[in-house]
């Protein structure tokens, strides 16, 4: 066999060096505004659920009331993190409209409601953080400037 067709051995080249101590600065501001927004909105999607079975109610009127509810504290967190109002109406749109074909040939009973219309709101914050720049993701309403 010979050895004329194998490609002469080239050096590696040496390993990338690790990352410096700190992350980048629109690293840090992005995670930081995911977080921000994001976790208080999980803590009060645990409370509602845990609300919501204490109530041990099973009727659509506290359901659609719950969820009139989580859809105005979710809009009023996301004006008062800096949000678009049409951005925030995508939000809130987006999950009504996910539930609105299974509740409709009654897959989704009051609770199931209670459940993923919370759920599903979130997955569409998270969805929509990724999206946005650094910048409009952490706004805060004080650090916006004036409308002309």
């Amino acid at each position: 066999m010979s050895t004329a067709t194998i490609p002469p051995a080239t050096a590696h080249p040496a390993p990338p060096a690790p990352p410096a101590a700190g992350a980048s600065p629109a690293i840090r501001t992005f995670l930081v505004g995911y977080g921000v927004t994001l976790l208080p909105l999980l803590a009060a999607l645990v409370a509602m659920e845990f609300g919501w079975e204490l109530l041990a109610d099973d009727g659509w009127a506290p359901a659609a009331a719950a969820m009139t509810g989580w859809a105005l504290a979710v809009a009023g967190w996301l004006r008062l993190r800096g949000w678009r109002p049409g951005t925030v109406l995508v939000v809130i749109c987006t999950s009504v409209a996910v539930l609105a074909a299974p509740s409709a040939v009654g897959w989704l009973s009051p609770a199931g409601l209670v459940l993923w219309g919370p759920v599903a709101t979130v997955l569409t914050l998270a969805l929509t953080l990724a999206q946005q720049p650094p910048a409009s993701a952490t706004a805060h309403p004080a650090d916006l400037p004036a409308p002309a």
